[in-house]
């Protein structure tokens, strides 16, 4: 039983995708941390055009938008004149702040915003933990804008506040200093005005505004899973400014210090899902620029958190991958793989209690890595699985064939039928897969993968050999092309599917494959797609 519950392991790896680190590179890494709040000022530049005039960017700068969708369900707001004037100004400070980042970086074009009464509703129910009768309209009135203006200049700040010690580049940590100096203006004016206004009930709900600040406050750290970073504008007094005030017009850290965010706690935010993996909010199609786009996951965009997140049992969410670029076959097949791998989890979760998602990294670096050891030199560029099928082919070579060879190793240790069974089902499908992926590389097995200069063929006996070496169990892994001797019955060069002298299936054992998936040689040595280990009593045993 417990050798079951260890494959559980294989079936999270393949139906996950994992996040992309920043790069070391100066213009690269500033490049992505610029690149990212676009995402924060088109949301703010149009909120406070449509307030203040009733129309947005596609009429007062279009070229900004680079063509990006219209926001939806933006409108005028119904302000006092005072409340007008000082979200007009916020408005054109917004448009500068575009100008400013697109003269640094190219950026990306607007991305499809929802800046609707239903979605502002749905944020303060969610505060609230009730649904508002009637729901929150932030257009209504000038109490209710600026409420709703609440949620957007603090957590631009802090993203840049997070930003900066980042940044390696002069120019950029000045632009950043001069976006920060405002969006720090902006949030102080909104909660300066709310804060005059903090015992004020907000009809018809019977809540100050003051607990309405509390409230949306509480959801962001809830959200952003960082612990507090954010405060309403009224706190304890141990909370307040050197423990001496509950007033809270400008919040701050234990000493007065503005609190940071990383992009993935923004993005947990601003989606409402509490996950960077999973749109949603005022970002019904996800964030745009490289950073947000790495946390969108494989194929069709969503992992286990969305169309299984009962299978994760609260395991950590994938820190999130690019969408492969794939051909219509590829894509249609690599699919299919996805849902086949959610039923695998099933079953093998209706036969064994199994255990939480263990972390995953399927990062394009945890893949170059693999590429870099099994080649004995670092690829320039580094080896990218999603910029391609041919390269996402390569990569998922990878993934089915360790866990097919794993319960061949398995199946004589069995005991019981019910677990013979439930193996053999499972193999019959991995192995499956592996034979379809190996398949359509053999179809390609000439081609030169570009810009590497070398051939499908070669990419697959390469990964092959690194197996070897790493499970250290002798020869039990080959490439799409061996040596007649090797072929089946030493008649044959091409080797579509992989057998030992009698062409049967090669085994492996869980520490054999630990040794691979890990990329150390060594089962108690976690790393490669599982940085903090495997999970399961057999896995857990060795380190």
């Amino acid at each position: 039983m417990v050798i079951v519950v260890f494959f559980f392991n294989f079936h999270h790896l393949q139906v996950m995708s994992c996040p992309d680190p920043a790069t070391t590179n100066c213009t690269d890494q500033d490049r992505k941390l610029l690149e990212f709040p676009l995402n924060l000022e088109y949301l703010e530049a149009e909120f406070f055009l449509f307030g203040a005039l009733g129309f947005g960017l596609d009429k007062v700068a279009p070229n900004l938008t680079m063509g990006g969708p219209s926001p939806i369900g933006a409108q005028k707001a119904n302000l006092d004149p005072l409340t007008r004037d000082i979200i007009l100004q916020f408005a054109w400070q917004e448009v500068g702040h575009l100008r400013a980042i697109k003269k640094t970086v190219k950026g990306f074009a607007r991305p499809q915003l929802d800046l609707s009464k239903k979605a502002f509703a749905k944020v303060m129910d969610k505060a609230f933990g009730v649904k508002f009768v009637p729901p929150f309209n932030p257009y209504a009135n000038s109490y209710n804008y600026l409420i709703a203006s609440y949620l957007v200049p603090y957590v631009g700040l802090t993203g840049y506040v997070g930003a900066n010690p980042k940044l390696q580049c002069p120019a950029s940590r000045k632009l950043v200093a001069g976006l920060l100096g405002v969006e720090s203006g902006q949030d102080a004016v909104i909660r300066g005005m709310l804060y005059a206004r903090a015992a004020h009930i907000v009809y018809p709900y019977g809540v100050t505004v003051a607990a309405f600040t509390d409230k949306i406050s509480d959801l962001r750290n809830k959200l952003g899973k960082a612990g507090v970073k954010d405060e309403g504008l009224v706190v304890p007094k141990f909370m307040g400014a050197e423990g001496q005030v509950i007033g809270n017009v400008l919040v701050g850290n234990e000493f007065s210090l503005s609190f940071d965010r990383t992009p993935e706690e923004i993005l947990r935010i601003v989606y409402g899902s509490g996950n960077e993996s999973v749109p949603g909010g005022f970002y019904p199609k996800g964030a745009d620029g490289e950073i947000a786009k790495s946390y969108l996951v494989t194929v069709g965009r969503v992992g286990l958190d969305k169309v299984a997140p009962n299978l994760t049992m609260g395991g950590p969410s994938p820190l999130g991958a690019q969408k492969a670029k794939l051909d219509r076959l590829t894509r249609d097949v690599v699919l299919q793989f996805a849902w086949q791998e959610v039923g695998h989890l099933r079953a093998i979760k209706k036969r064994v209690k199994g255990f939480a998602r263990p972390q995953l990294d399927l990062s394009k670096k945890a893949f170059a890595e693999v590429m870099d050891k099994a080649f004995g030199k670092k690829f320039v560029p580094p080896f990218n699985p999603y910029a391609n099928s041919y390269n996402y082919l390569i990569a998922s070579y990878l993934v089915p064939y360790v866990g097919l060879t794993g319960y061949v190793g398995a199946n004589p240790k069995l005991q019981c039928p019910a677990s013979r069974k439930l193996v053999a089902g499972l193999l019959g499908v991995e192995s499956g897969q592996d034979a379809v992926i190996r398949t359509m590389l053999y179809a390609r097995a000439s081609h030169i993968v570009h810009p590497y200069n070398v051939t499908v063929a070669a990419f697959t006996n390469k990964i092959s050999e690194l197996r070897n070496k790493l499970g250290k169990a002798g020869l039990k892994d080959e490439g799409l092309l061996v040596p007649i001797a090797k072929g089946a019955e030493g008649k044959v060069l091409g080797n579509v599917l992989a057998g030992d002298e009698s062409s049967l299936s090669f085994d492996r054992t869980p520490e054999e494959i630990l040794r691979i998936v890990y990329g150390s040689g060594n089962e108690r040595v976690p790393g490669g797609f599982y940085p903090k280990g495997a999970n399961g009593e057999i896995a857990k045993s060795y380190y």
